[in-house]
């Protein structure tokens, strides 16, 4: 017998009047003789989970009947923390250092709540689940002892280590300790020493070190890359079984200047009637990485590849990702083909999907695509002439795609990124903006028709599917913006029902002025973040009814997972009713909330490291003088970006100087107490840089003055 999670907390919340005994439970829900023990596994699984709390006399409640909050500790690194609670109705609650009790910043505690004062406090009573085992710090060897300081500022307390335990590092290198006690009320945390990353301040160990702290495999364990070797280096007559042979198509790669592994590649011809044909090649990386094989595991485990500025940390090992699953140009490759067809007003009308062989011709970059598209008579054109009436082509379908899915409303967020350039040595010489053009959009618009056409197809089939969600926007949280955006002078449309175009809508009448990007980023911030789950909600950034990730299996575990469950669909024999239940379950309790936290995990430390390398870029520029926009506000001062660099920076309160300044909440402003002088989002701002603190990744500005001056 097997026990549900959901009706199981629906009991406890709904129909158990009182706390009861794993006996009264048995009772309760006629659990058979036969499956009792089953069932008190099931309930420990659900206290560790925080579903359920056992109080005194053994008796088991939802936390929330009697008063406690399950949630993560969010740690500060003056000692205090919050614990910001799983359900999302709950108020955070502030807990001080001592009620702590050793929780560490990410572990999961049951609080019991303590009303003082004007804001909820708590204390932990239970500690979960640990968020790391594994933590990166400094090695601090002193006569009497030795400790580990970790990185992280979050984690306050040092790790008290064995000399003998130590590896042989030296006093201030960076190295990575195993937890073996965590800390209580009388004793520190104990560790040992598993591995010696380096001197601080190397590229190497900065990388190695922010990667580690957020979870970030830096290495490929021995028998993941034996099992690598065994893969072939290239496609084999037996591999073409069930295949179509699509070698004479034109595919082409279009990627940066610096990709190495090519996920996608796309071709496509005219139609009667001025319809088009579009091939959208994706790497068959299902066929190399056998479901449960080690290196199927390790690349779960991993959920994604992660990017740095200076290297990659990718999820499967080079062999696999720049090498035979790669669509390298020239070679015969291995593929999962979506064949759309399309109307001459973008309108997809019918699709397509199969297992493939191709052979790419080119391997093309976004800046000579852009440039063929541009000029017909250029020398790129002429170079790649075989191909460059095909580029046309798929220009002109891809305007198509895009003019109709701005009709339906989705939310294009194009605002120009940050671009670090590092010299050989790895170290950044300069910061500009990312340039994009058609090739870009090109690529994403069919990879976007691509990802629909394919979760679509999936829903009709009733095939179970990681889909790649986007809910609705939080109705205060857009409250929130539609007030920020009229001390602006703008106007959210949209009160009752929102939708997409009423955000698209706004981001047209900003386009071009000097607030565009703060309100980009409010808008962001107002929004939700998108997650794979299996149950579709659509995506509201796309307007899309439904959306999947198809188009990345070398670099998204997800991807990987759809490309194994469309190989089912297209079976001749079609997925059983007990598969599709395994699947759904697989999806909903393993792989979807797991890989949406390494896509987090992923997304921090590349925001770190991106971090780093700005605050590398600036240590020399201390005293140099910039102009910048307010991104931010606080009671402690205010957040300025530069206009030149994309770099972001703090001008702490008490360098106003002229005056007192205090927060409002409402306005979300800095407002003088004798001047009424104001700082607010988007106010243009002269700084002069004052501190540049690269290990804390810490920009401090003065300021000089303001455009209103």
């Amino acid at each position: 017998m097997t026990f549900d999670r959901d009706p199981f907390v629906q009991f406890l919340l709904e129909e158990a009047g009182r706390p009861l005994t794993a006996r009264q439970l048995l009772d309760r829900l006629q659990v058979p003789a036969d499956s009792e023990a089953a069932f008190l596994t099931f309930l420990q699984e659900r206290v560790n989970a925080g579903d359920a709390v056992e109080i005194k006399g053994g008796q088991y409640a939802h936390p929330s009947r009697v008063d406690l909050v399950v949630g993560r500790i969010q740690a500060h690194k003056d000692g205090f923390g919050f614990v910001i609670p799983d359900d999302p109705t709950q108020r955070d609650l502030y807990v001080k250092p001592l009620g702590l009790k050793g929780a560490m910043h990410g572990d999961r505690v049951v609080t019991r709540p303590e009303r003082r004062g004007r804001r909820p406090e708590g204390r932990v009573i239970r500690i979960l689940t640990r968020a790391r085992s594994l933590l990166i710090g400094r090695i601090r060897i002193r006569k009497k002892s030795t400790v580990v300081i970790p990185l992280e500022e979050r984690l306050t307390q040092p790790i008290a280590v064995n000399r003998d335990e130590i590896l042989g590092a030296t006093d201030g290198q960076v190295v990575q300790v195993e937890i073996t006690a965590y800390a209580d009320a009388e004793h520190p945390a104990e560790g040992q020493v598993t591995q010696i990353l380096g001197n601080p301040g190397e590229p190497d160990v900065e990388a190695k070190a922010i990667a580690l702290q957020h979870g970030i495999p830096v290495e490929f364990p021995p028998k993941v890359l034996a099992q690598a070797s065994k893969v072939p280096d290239q496609v084999r007559e037996a591999d073409l079984e069930g295949r179509r042979d699509l070698r004479h198509l034109p595919f082409v790669t279009i990627d940066g200047e610096s990709a190495r592994d090519f996920d996608d590649a796309v071709c496509s011809t005219a139609l009667e009637g001025g319809n088009f044909s579009l091939w959208v090649a994706i790497a068959d990386v299902s066929h190399y990485v056998r479901e449960g094989s080690v290196l199927d595991q390790e690349a779960f485990a991993r959920g994604t590849s992660t990017y740095f500025p200076d290297r990659v940390f990718p999820m499967l090992p080079e062999r696999l990702s720049n090498g035979i699953c790669s669509l390298n140009p020239k070679v015969d490759r291995l593929a999962m083909v979506a064949e759309l067809t399309f109307s001459r007003g973008g309108r997809c009308q019918q699709a397509e999907f199969y297992p493939a062989v191709i052979c790419s011709r080119h391997r093309l970059t976004y800046t000579v695509v852009a440039e063929v598209l541009r000029d017909p008579d250029c020398q790129a054109a002429g170079q790649y002439a075989d191909v460059a009436h095909d580029l046309w082509r798929m220009g002109e379908l891809a305007r198509a795609i895009r003019t109709r899915r701005q009709e339906r409303g989705t939310i294009d967020f194009d605002l120009p990124q940050a671009e670090i350039i590092l010299d050989t040595q790895g170290r950044p010489e300069d910061i500009v903006r990312s340039q994009r053009n058609w090739a870009h959009f090109l690529i994403e618009e069919f990879m976007i028709a691509a990802n629909e056409a394919v979760a679509e197809f999936l829903t009709k089939a009733d095939i179970p599917l990681p889909y790649r969600v986007h809910g609705e926007p939080d109705p205060d949280r857009v409250e929130e913006f539609r007030r920020f955006v009229h001390n602006f002078g703008y106007t959210l449309k949209g009160k009752t029902k929102l939708h997409p175009k009423d955000f698209q809508d706004l981001l047209r009448q900003v386009e071009g002025k000097p607030e565009e990007r703060m309100i980009h980023h409010m808008m962001l911030r107002s929004m939700k973040k998108a997650e794979y789950t299996p149950v579709n909600v659509g995506h509201f950034g796309l307007a899309s009814e439904a959306y999947a990730h198809f188009t990345s299996p070398i670099r998204r575990y997800p991807d990987l997972i759809l490309h194994r469950h469309l190989k089912a669909a297209v079976r001749t024999r079609r997925p059983t009713r007990k598969w599709r239940d395994q699947a759904r379950q697989y999806l909903a309790a393993d792989a979807c909330p797991h890989l949406s936290l390494r896509e987090r995990a992923a997304e921090s430390a590349e925001r770190e490291a991106v971090s780093w390398k700005k605050c590398q870029f600036m240590a020399d520029k201390v005293g140099s003088v910039h102009w910048g926009y307010i991104t931010g506000v606080a009671s402690f001062g205010a957040f300025v970006e530069l206009e030149e660099f994309f770099v972001e920076g703090l001008v702490h309160v008490s360098g106003l100087g002229d005056d007192f300044y205090h927060y409002s909440e409402e306005l979300r402003r800095l407002i003088g107490e004798r001047t009424r002088r104001t700082f607010r989002i988007g106010d243009r701002l002269q700084v002069r840089v004052d501190r540049v603190n690269v290990d804390r990744r810490q920009i401090d500005f003065a300021l000089v003055r303001d455009e209103t001056e």
